[in-house]
C-alpha cells in the first residue's frame, strides 16, 4: 500500500561539512533502530535507495545523522549519532546507499592532557579526599563531550579518600554510575544517567486504537517478568518510556526495556519488551 495511505513519514537530516534531508516522499527508505538500557551506544541502519551518485558521495564518515519518523500528523526523532560507515552497493535495478549510525556524541576527540597513553578514550585524572560522585561524573562527560539529557542520582557517595580514572574514561564513568545506584543509557541518542527503575512519562496509552498489534505475550527472563508487544511504528517509544498497555494480556503501566523500530518494503512498526 502507498505512503500515502498510511501516511508514513520518515525524515533522515545529514550534517557535516554537507547538509542534506532525504525524505520517503521521493525516495524508499528502510532503517532499524535498536534501543535498551545498557550503556553501549546502539548502532542504526538506514537504507535509501535510488540516490544521485552526488549525494551518495557527500555522505561521510562522522557526519550527524538524525533519523526522525511516524505519520503525518504526529512523527518524531527515533534516534541521532555520528555517521561510522557508508555502504553502495547495485541489486538487481536499485542502488542501495546503506547508512550505519552509531547513536549518541562522538567522544573520539578527546585529548589526552594528563596520561602518556595514545588512547584519545583515556587519560588520568586524580579527584582529591571528600569528592562525592556528581563532580566526578560531571568531569567524565565533560572529557568525553557527550551531551548529557538528564542526571538523577539515587544516591551520591562521597570518596572519602578520593578517586583516582586511569585508562577508558566510559568504564570509570560506569562504575561510579553504578556507586550511586543508577545505569548509564542513551533515549534518542541522547545521554541519560538515572535509576534504571524510573522512566519517561509519555502520557501514552497503547491499545489497539492506537496501534497495537495483538496481544501481548508474556515472557520471564532471570529476575524479570514482563512481555513482548509489536505496534505500528511508534516513535514516542524508546528505552525507559513509561506508557499504558490496554490488552487482553497486559493492563497497567509499563515501562520499556528494548525493543527496535523498523521500516521496510513491508513493515513499519515497533517491537517492544516491556517489565
Amino acid at each position: 500500500m502507498s505512503n500515502e495511505l498510511f501516511g508514513r513519514v520518515i525524515k533522515v537530516h545529514i550534517e557535516g561539512d554537507y547538509k542534506a534531508d532525504f525524505t520517503n516522499d521521493n525516495l524508499h527508505i528502510e532503517f532499524e533502530v535498536p534501543f535498551d538500557d545498557d550503556s553501549t551506544p546502539n548502532q542504526v541502519t538506514v537504507q535509501i535507495f535510488n540516490l544521485s551518485d552526488t549525494s551518495i558521495n557527500r555522505i561521510k564518515k562522522d557526519n550527524t545523522l538524525i533519523l526522525q519518523a511516524g505519520y503525518k500528523s504526529d512523527y518524531g526523532i527515533l534516534s541521532q549519532g555520528k555517521i561510522s560507515s557508508v555502504l553502495t552497493k547495485r541489486d538487481g535495478v536499485d542502488k542501495i546507499t546503506t547508512i550505519y549510525m552509531t547513536e549518541g556524541q562522538d567522544y573520539s576527540g578527546v585529548k589526552v592532557t594528563s596520561s602518556t597513553s595514545t588512547d584519545k578514550k583515556s587519560l588520568k585524572i586524580t579527584f582529591g579526599k571528600g569528592t562525592k560522585a556528581d563532580t566526578i561524573i560531571r568531569k567524565l562527560i565533560n572529557a568525553l563531550g557527550i551531551r548529557l539529557g538528564e542526571m538523577k542520582l539515587p544516591k551520591n557517595p562521597v570518596y572519602k579518600s578520593g578517586y583516582t580514572v586511569t585508562g577508558n574514561i566510559l568504564n570509570n564513568l560506569n562504575d561510579v554510575v553504578k556507586d550511586c545506584g543508577a545505569a548509564l543509557y542513551y533515549r534518542r541518542g541522547t545521554l541519560v544517567i538515572r535509576s534504571i527503575k524510573e522512566g519517561t512519562d509519555e502520557q501514552f496509552s497503547l491499545e489497539e486504537a492506537t496501534g497495537l498489534l495483538g496481544s501481548p505475550d508474556p515472557f520471564e527472563e532471570d529476575d524479570l517478568k514482563g512481555y513482548t508487544a509489536t505496534c505500528l511504528l511508534q516513535h514516542r517509544i524508546t528505552t525507559a518510556s513509561i506508557i499504558q498497555i490496554k490488552s487482553k494480556t497486559a493492563n497497567g503501566s509499563y515501562r520499556a526495556k528494548k525493543g527496535k523500530h523498523v521500516a521496510t518494503s513491508s513493515d513499519f512498526k515497533t517491537e517492544i519488551q516491556v517489565i
